[in-house]
């Protein structure tokens, strides 16, 4: 099995979106390059059809493109998810996929990773 070329760490604020209503929690997505090499990073995030990528209509898919790491450094992105009438309590899970892109421009790392975004009703 490869050596990873970079770890991707996430973390949500608030903690948790709240159900039946309009609101939005802020995704970071931390990128560290381990490898030796800086590289370009951009990270593709897929999430559930009741929550979205935009406050005023249904994106369920996108691209961050997070920025050059070099050797040794640790960028962020940030996005938010917007909940909306139809959003309901539940555990939903989002798909990330992070890119390393090296000098040449082809894809020289990849990782997935799967991470989930608590939906409550308030006073529950």
């Amino acid at each position: 099995m490869a050596i990873p070329a970079f770890r991707i760490s996430t973390r949500f604020h608030p903690i948790r979106l709240t159900a039946f209503m309009r609101n939005n929690v802020e995704l970071s997505i931390e990128v560290e390059n381990v490898s030796k090499e800086a590289l370009w990073t951009e990270c593709d995030v897929t999430i559930p059809e009741a929550i979205s990528l935009a406050p005023d209509r249904a994106l369920h898919r996108g691209r961050l493109r997070i920025g050059i790491v070099n050797p040794g450094e640790i960028l962020t992105g940030k996005c938010k998810v917007y909940a909306n009438a139809s959003s309901y309590p539940d555990n939903y899970t989002l798909k990330l996929t992070a890119f390393g892109f090296g000098r040449d421009g082809a894809i020289s790392s990849r990782e997935d990773k799967n991470i989930d975004l608590r939906c409550e009703q308030l006073g529950r």
